[in-house]
Order: structure tokens, then C-alpha cells, then sequence
């Protein structure tokens, strides 16, 4: 599945680039666009996955929790715009819980997708298209 991402990354133009961390992560990073899409990593032996897709205009509820799981593990700190003027607040992703509080996680973040298991590889390889397009759309 790893390879199948990064294949497809890479047929986009992007490029693994290696990470200054301890543990082995590598981020997708394309020439041109100068924006990182997406990252493998490994936390505890486990191996991760994080990817930006906010500029679809929708997503499966395995996409949408991931959002949610995000900002949870980080207990809200990381929310809202972080007024570094790279967007105007719509480039991000909203989660809105049932008693109606909603949350703007800044688009800058990857999102860590969790449960590797049952991540739909179709799905991820279309959202990879729609966030490449649209940060191309922006140059």
C-alpha cells in the first residue's frame, strides 16, 4: 500500500525527501510547487502515514475521523488559523461534532491517518490528484 502512495506520488512530480528526525520519515515534497503532500514515517516501530487533502471538496467518514482524531490527540491546541498568511482560512479542514462545536485544523498540518488496515488506497490516490491539482491551481 506504502508503495502504491509513493508511486503515485511520484508520478505527480513529487519526491521523497529524507526527514532530520531520529526516526525514519520521509516527506513528499514537488520542484516546482515547493509544498509537501504527504509523509511516511515510523512512531514506536509502527509505520505512519500523514496526508494533506483538504482541498477536496469531500471525503469518506475514515477521512473525516482522521481530521477529528487530529485534533483530539493534540487536546485542541493546534486549531484555528495560525496567521502565517499563506491562506485566508479556507485552506485547512473543519470538523464539526454533533453538539455543534467546530474546529479549523490549519491546511500547513498533515493529517496522520491512522488506521492503516482499512484505509481505502483508491480514495487516498484520488485525494493525492485533487490536493496536487489544487496546489498547482495556486501558482
Amino acid at each position: 500500500m506504502f508503495k502504491a502512495i509513493a508511486v503515485h506520488a511520484n508520478s505527480l512530480g513529487y519526491r521523497p525527501k529524507r526527514d532530520k528526525t531520529a526516526a525514519p520519515s520521509y516527506s513528499f515534497v514537488h520542484p516546482k510547487i515547493r509544498r509537501h503532500i504527504l509523509r511516511f514515517t515510523l512512531n514506536r516501530g509502527k509505520p505512519i502515514l500523514k496526508l494533506k487533502y483538504y482541498a477536496a471538496p469531500e471525503y469518506s467518514t475514515f477521512f473525516h475521523e482522521a481530521i477529528r482524531t487530529t485534533i483530539e490527540e493534540y487536546d485542541y491546541r493546534y486549531t484555528g488559523c495560525y496567521g502565517c498568511g499563506k491562506c485566508d482560512e479556507t485552506e485547512g479542514y473543519r470538523y464539526r461534532y454533533q453538539d455543534g462545536r467546530e474546529y479549523f485544523r490549519c491546511g500547513t498540518e498533515l493529517i496522520e491517518l491512522t488506521d492503516i488496515a482499512s484505509l481505502p488506497l483508491t480514495e487516498t490516490l484520488n485525494l493525492l490528484e485533487k490536493q496536487h491539482y489544487f496546489f498547482l491551481s495556486k501558482q
